[in-house]
């Protein structure tokens, strides 16, 4: 009877502590990364809708202020623009309009899934890296 209570006190004593220290299972975690194109817009502050009219009016106002004439480094349609507003020649209007260039890039989006999903990993049939 003795063993009887003393196995039965070291159970009571020893399953309440293992039962707190126990850690928890942790669920196993996937990475899936796939490629993602993006775009880059690079915009000119040159060519834009109204070059020609602020270049026409800063080549207007630079003769008006005595400035000696230097070409313009931007270029394009202010650079057209400012060249007639400084020697005087008639307003003509923007000629063209310069798109944005666009620049594509591949970059990699990764998500992480947990392997408690593994019906969504059959159904999509996703591959691991």
């Amino acid at each position: 009877m003795t063993r009887f209570v003393a196995a039965t006190l070291l159970a009571l004593a020893t399953v309440p502590a293992s039962m707190l220290f126990t850690q928890p299972a942790k669920a196993e975690t996937r990475t899936v990364c796939y490629p993602v194109t993006q775009a880059n817009i690079i915009q000119n502050p040159a060519d834009h809708q109204g070059a020609y009219a602020d270049g026409y009016s800063e080549g207007r106002q630079s003769r008006r202020n005595g400035d000696a004439y230097e070409p313009r480094t931007a270029g394009g349609e202010f650079a057209r623009g400012f060249e007639d507003g400084y020697y005087g020649r008639r307003f003509t209007g923007q000629e063209y309009a310069v798109r944005d260039k666009v620049e594509y890039y591949t970059s990699q989006q990764c998500n992480t899934y947990s392997t408690r999903d593994r019906a969504w990993f059959r159904r999509n049939r996703v591959r691991f890296r």
